[in-house]
């Protein structure tokens, strides 16, 4: 653990976990997130950023100077489906984009309570769609998300199987949320050890983001999901955090389906503690691995 990471365990914890213990509900993470987007800093001039839309859905556009247009990443930002900008995650797609010369396309996605389960779904389906239609082939496009940008990550890839459509070639997930019908035996083991959340929290999720729907529809819980036929996935979680088993037991029953799904546990540091580059070197060396894992897919 780094000097870097200690400081910042401890500060999630009184900044994060203290208002989950009071307010335990999901929504708290709006607040959160918009506290964290107005510090958020610009990339780095080397890299280049603009706002365009993707069939009618706004996103910030990445690129390193070096950028080969033919290849795109999709991101989805992760804030338990109530929260989150792509402003948020910039210190880990600007990272992305230098280290992949794939234009990152970060979309802001519809936001539950105010647009329920499928609305954030069909938003990533028409991103998608809008970038096969801008030329880019799906051989030269990833998807990748965080916590429950990780979840419409997976789900985007059984909606894909759902309509025929071309399957990216790869798909990133951080932390990812699989399964909002069961609690992984995580969630109760790392309640202690997770950084940033409160227990309590996880049943106000399905509440907000699926009110009254199925949570055994794979689309809502994606390892409830036939996932024989998707991409080849990189999986990177905490050892501690609540959501662990979500990845672990994902990667399991990809590979069981036959699927090159590769599993990172990463000792000691929090829910997608990439995001944290700018201050974490063990979030720019998880960093590395995902562009490494993207380059090897994306030539």
């Amino acid at each position: 653990m780094s000097l870097q990471l200690f400081v910042a365990d401890y500060v999630v914890r009184r900044q994060m976990k203290r208002r989950f213990a009071k307010n335990a509900s999901v929504m708290t993470l709006r607040a959160i997130m918009e506290e964290m987007a107005a510090q958020a800093k610009p990339p780095p001039r080397h890299i280049r950023m603009d706002r365009l839309s993707l069939g009618g859905i706004m996103t910030e556009r990445l690129r390193s100077e070096h950028a080969d247009e033919r290849k795109a990443l999709l991101y989805i930002h992760g804030g338990g489906f109530v929260a989150g900008h792509p402003v948020n995650h910039r210190p880990l797609t600007w990272r992305l984009a230098a280290k992949t010369n794939a234009p990152v396309y970060a979309i802001d996605y519809r936001l539950a309570p105010e647009h329920p389960f499928p609305a954030a779904l069909d938003d990533c389906l028409t991103a998608y769609r809008t970038l096969l239609d801008k030329g880019v082939k799906p051989e030269r496009l990833a998807v990748g998300g965080d916590s429950a940008g990780g979840n419409l990550t997976l789900a985007l890839a059984l909606r894909l199987k759902e309509t025929d459509m071309p399957q990216p070639a790869a798909l990133v997930c951080l932390s990812p949320v699989t399964d909002l019908a069961e609690p992984a035996p995580s969630h109760a083991d790392n309640m202690e050890s997770d950084a940033m959340f409160d227990p309590r929290m996880f049943p106000s999720v399905p509440a907000a983001y699926c009110p009254g729907g199925d949570v055994l529809n794979p689309l809502i819980s994606p390892l409830r999901g036939d996932v024989s036929g998707l991409p080849p996935t990189l999986f990177q979680c905490s050892r501690e955090e609540m959501l662990r088993d979500d990845s672990v037991r994902m990667a399991e029953r990809m590979r069981a389906a036959g699927i090159e799904a590769t599993l990172e546990v990463w000792p000691k540091v929090f829910h997608v503690w990439q995001v944290a580059a700018d201050v974490l070197p063990e979030g720019r060396e998880a960093i590395n691995n995902i562009a490494a894992f993207l380059n090897h897919r994306l030539r």
